[in-house]
């Protein structure tokens, strides 16, 4: 289909920044931690196996955000190759995310967060890029056709998207499904990040000992 190579083509430089700028926050980050622990491990020489141990993760972690980096132009690529006869995906929208879904079945859920929407060359379609809802995906970005005459909402949100009052609007946060909700959300997290979480708690202390030490 000549108009999906004129949509990439059009476009490659939006899901490059799009791509490359989602890869990069996350490096920074990885950069910023290694240099927190490394500057703790110089200046107060505590812990040394165990953050030796954070250190070489990071630095794995590191390089390989950088190689999932450089894959851009390969990624962009394979989906427009999958797309050579265009596959249109049917939307469900809920509160954050998009859930969408092809005619063979295949579902992906997609951030409403950061996703973007390009008109495509055929007037029928648009064109969404967007990043996949899961923590620590390993292929992030996903790129699709969609009819936007076709998009449906989720029954839960369609109902609080037209009918909540102000109060309904608050109230809801405080329900019992909501509360019960909350909290599996809560575990389900917990469980499913232990390292990043340990983490997160060493750097905060390794922060407030760099700071006493250079108050004192």
């Amino acid at each position: 289909m000549n108009f999906v190579k004129d949509d990439f083509a059009y476009y490659r430089r939006s899901f490059e920044q799009m791509y490359r700028s989602y890869f990069q926050r996350r490096m920074i980050v990885v950069g910023i931690a290694l240099l927190i622990i490394c500057a703790y491990l110089a200046l107060i020489q505590e812990g040394f196996l165990l953050n030796l141990f954070l250190i070489a993760v990071l630095l794995v972690l590191f390089a390989w955000l950088y190689l999932r980096w450089q894959e851009v132009d390969q990624i962009i690529a394979e989906f427009e190759q999958e797309n050579s006869e265009p596959i249109i995906y049917q939307i469900v929208e809920f509160e954050d995310y998009y859930a969408a879904k092809n005619k063979n079945g295949q579902q992906v859920r997609i951030k409403k967060n950061g996703n973007r929407n390009f008109p495509s060359a055929n007037k029928t379609y648009t064109l969404m890029a967007g990043f996949k809802k899961a923590f620590f995906p390993k292929q992030p970005l996903f790129i699709f056709y969609y009819d936007m005459l076709e998009n449906t909402y989720d029954e839960a949100y369609r109902i609080r998207r037209n009918g909540q009052t102000t109060f309904s609007k608050w109230s809801r946060y405080f329900s019992f499904r909501s509360f019960r909700a909350s909290i599996g959300n809560g575990f389900r997290f917990i469980l499913g990040n232990l390292f990043f979480l340990f983490l997160i708690y060493r750097l905060i202390r390794y922060l407030i000992s760099l700071l006493r030490m250079f108050i004192q």
